[in-house]
């Protein structure tokens, strides 16, 4: 049995406490001189003591537990999501719906259209320094017939579709080129200047000299059937996960990556990014009815 003493950490009263047989252990106690509730930590040499204010350790507890940004809520906690939340969490899962079914008619364009009439396809041939006469034109490695006017413009006929051109003129290397040709008004072309549209309607072949094969990879639509799909896919995906997390009220911060994401998804081209938009726009009004902001 030892009998030790120590002053209350918040009014200095000189205070005893008796141990009983313990070398080490945590004693609760009330200050004799202004009844503070106290913790009495014996260190395991039994010889000094450790005293904490419990109000004290209370509060260091809370502030470790609850995030410095957050506002203590006021008022009753609502069981029910309030009808913003619904309709920002919809704005993004419609946006993110039109993302997938854009991605899906592109997945599904045909290669070529059949039942619609043959448009005029301009083809320029030239080289580093002149335009190239004499040019032989292979659609799908088959020669086709082709009209030459000049200045190294060719026009031959084709369907809205995907193609593989290929150009040949001697005395310069086989140059190929992956088009895909969209559905269009015959003879489009620039007003002022009558000429067509590059990658549209008309494409320009540069010739290199030499033998061997030279390729110029995909105009603009091409490569857009061949990559869009997937990618409108993946933001999709990303939207239709933010609006769940907005929902669900799990994340501020992933819920405005998965509205961003359901912009970029481009569904219907413009209405799907509108929508998206309006809900990023929207989401700060909700932001401290997440259960974390990061």
């Amino acid at each position: 049995m030892a009998r030790m003493e120590f002053k209350c950490p918040k009014c200095k009263k000189l205070n005893r406490i008796v141990i009983m047989g313990d070398d080490s252990g945590k004693f609760p106690r009330t200050c004799v001189g202004c009844d503070s509730d106290l913790e009495i930590e014996l260190t395991k040499q039994g010889k000094e003591l450790r005293v904490i204010l419990i109000s004290d350790e209370i509060n260091t507890n809370v502030a470790k537990v609850v995030p410095k940004d957050y506002k203590q809520y006021e008022g009753k906690v609502p069981e029910e999501k309030t009808a913003m939340v619904k309709i920002i969490s919809l704005l993004i899962f419609t946006a993110a719906l039109m993302g997938v079914m854009t991605g899906g008619l592109l997945f599904t364009v045909p290669d070529q259209y059949d039942g619609v009439e043959k448009i005029k396809i301009g083809i320029v041939v030239k080289n580093s320094t002149t335009t190239l006469e004499n040019a032989t034109i292979l659609v799908d490695s088959q020669e086709i017939s082709q009209t030459y006017f000049g200045n190294g413009s060719y026009d031959i006929f084709l369907k809205p579709g995907k193609y593989k051109i290929e150009v040949r003129v001697p005395l310069h290397k086989n140059c190929t080129m992956d088009v895909y040709i969209p559905l269009q008004d015959s003879n489009l072309s620039l007003v002022e200047i009558n000429q067509g549209l590059e990658g549209v309607n008309q494409f320009t072949f540069n010739m290199q000299k030499g033998q061997g094969n030279t390729s110029l990879g995909e105009n603009t639509y091409s490569l857009m059937l061949n990559w869009c799909p997937g990618i409108m896919f993946v933001f999709s995906l990303i939207g239709v996960w933010g609006a769940w997390v907005t929902y669900t009220l799990q994340s501020y911060k992933y819920a405005q990556i998965g509205a961003f994401f359901s912009i970029l998804a481009m569904g219907f081209l413009v209405v799907g990014p509108i929508l998206g938009f309006i809900a990023l726009v929207l989401l700060p009004k909700i932001k401290n009815m997440f259960n974390r902001s990061f």
